[in-house]
């Protein structure tokens, strides 16, 4: 007979989607009936033969302090009442407010434990109106990892296992639930070192040009036989989830010198490692199943991402790639909701990653931004580190996340945006660069990687200055020609020129 339980999400302490239909779901024994009740609204269903139940009430309003009560009853039975019960669940301390998933690749599941900041956040006095839940990582059907006690449930900040959420998801919560006053929880859905086509269905990457994600899965599966790719993957999980991994591995997400990464390289170039199959994190559509589609009946609020380093190979697609995952999430929700992402920061080389292509996804994410509706992107192009792939200024990262949501979801008068350049004109050796979202542009602490090219030449610039929304180039020896100028447009560049809310100008590249 099927357990009666409910899905793991729902749970003492959690927090549910504020206006928005309530999907509360389980298993149960076929043809029993199952009693829900949060607040004054109840129903009763019916478990579906196949051990299911799905309960739907309607839409509530932010509250706290709220208790949901899920009964079930053997429908079928001639005893009396008591003895009719199967079981009962009582969840206490219920919240009702916004849900955002945090999701994307190691700069979002990065733990606040390695922030730079995490010695002054873990003194901040508890807010009980933020809750924050890890999904446990599972590769693939079978696989338990070494996750902390902290994945699988419901805490707040003064747990013990506080230190293994991400950091920038929790500071988006910490800066924005003040400014709208309703309970926030955060979802963390997220895995380093993965591609986005590991959190898409597969059926979304059939067609050109994304199939060619498909394409290398297939020849990357045939270098092996079926029971070649087990043996290697179990052995390759055995060390990847082993504590001793984790211990030698962490000192690099505190931050390590390039010295000492290749020192680290040299000792572990034999470790066992997971072959590109269905043992591996970056399948595709591997951890859609096994992560992301059992949250899809959890209405959510929105989606904040910090994904990009891991398809900077294939980057020339990465907008297609980027506007299919908001697509196709969508729709797996059946929800237009909003989906702000964080572009990639400035980064040169850390153990074998190198950053080629991600000028390329920088440009990419920022045409996803002006062309998708309801999405925006942080632009973070002063807080990169080149010998570091995690930058440790995450607090920030959350910061403008939060700023973000607060002026374009949220409805806020305030600024919230990066500037971007809207023009670019010239008169004799002065070029002029015209920005939005600003009224007067400060050039920060730190370089501002301009570059002026003029018949395949790069010019000197004479001169940086600042009138209002306008920065004026003067430069040395420009003819008539046309040029070309860019800011922070490499693999690695820094921008340290801000508008007032301290956000800095994207990167960009132009003709003139």
């Amino acid at each position: 007979m099927t357990e009666f339980t409910l899905f793991p999400l729902f749970q003492s302490g959690m927090v549910i989607q504020r206006q928005k239909p309530i999907h509360i779901w389980g298993n149960a024994p076929a043809g029993s009936n199952v009693t829900v009740t949060l607040k004054d609204s109840s129903i009763t269903v019916d478990a579906e033969a196949d051990g299911n139940f799905h309960a739907y009430l309607p839409a509530m309003d932010a509250d706290t302090g709220c208790t949901l009560t899920v009964i079930c009853v053997n429908a079928s039975s001639d005893r009396d009442e008591s003895a009719k019960t199967v079981g009962q669940i009582i969840l206490s301390d219920i919240s009702i407010g916004d849900i955002w998933l945090a999701c994307g690749q190691s700069n979002m599941e990065f733990f606040l434990r390695y922030d730079k900041d995490w010695e002054s956040v873990k003194h901040y006095e508890n807010n009980p109106q933020i809750r924050v839940y890890n999904v446990p990582q599972t590769a693939f059907p079978g696989h338990t990892t070494r996750n902390s006690t902290g994945y699988g449930r419901w805490i707040q900040s003064n747990d013990k296992d506080f230190e293994t959420f991400s950091a920038p998801g929790y500071s988006f919560a910490r800066n924005l639930q003040p400014h709208i006053n309703i309970p926030i929880g955060i979802i963390g859905c997220n895995w380093g070192g993965t591609t986005a086509t590991a959190w898409l269905d597969e059926c979304n990457l059939k067609k050109e040009p994304l199939n060619i994600y498909l394409k290398e899965y297939e020849e990357a599966c045939a270098l092996y036989s079926e029971e070649e790719m087990k043996h290697i993957s179990l052995k390759g999980w055995t060390f990847e989830d082993s504590h001793e991994h984790d211990l030698e591995f962490r000192p690099l997400l505190y931050g390590r010198d390039y010295e000492w990464q290749k020192q680290y390289l040299a000792e572990h170039k034999n470790d066992p490692m997971i072959p590109m199959g269905p043992y591996n994190i970056n399948r595709p559509g591997g951890l859609y199943h096994m992560m992301l589609e059992p949250l899809h009946n959890f209405a959510i609020k929105g989606i904040i991402w910090y994904q990009g380093e891991s398809d900077a190979s294939h980057a020339d697609m990465y907008d297609t790639l980027l506007e299919t995952v908001i697509t196709a999430w969508r729709k797996k929700w059946n929800d237009e909701f909003p989906f702000l992402f964080v572009q990639l920061a400035p980064f040169g080389v850390w153990l074998e990653c190198v950053s080629d292509n991600y000028a390329i996804v920088r440009e990419k994410q920022e045409i996803v931004s002006n062309t998708v509706p309801n999405t925006g992107m942080v632009s973070i192009m002063d807080i990169g580190s080149y010998y570091d792939i995690h930058p440790k200024e995450k607090m920030e990262v959350g910061r403008r996340l939060a700023l973000l949501a607060r002026g374009k979801i949220y409805g806020e008068d305030i600024l919230c945006e990066s500037p971007r350049l809207v023009s670019a004109t010239r008169t004799d050796n002065v070029i002029t660069l015209t920005f939005n979202h600003c009224e007067t542009l400060t050039i920060g602490d730190g370089k501002n990687d301009f570059v002026v090219i003029q018949n395949d030449n790069e010019l000197s610039i004479h001169e940086v200055t600042v009138n209002k929304n306008m920065l004026l180039l003067t430069v040395d020896a420009l003819t008539e020609d046309e040029i070309t100028v860019s800011l922070g447009y490499a693999d690695y560049a820094e921008i340290h020129i801000f508008n007032e809310a301290n956000l800095p100008v994207c990167p960009f590249k132009i003709k003139i």
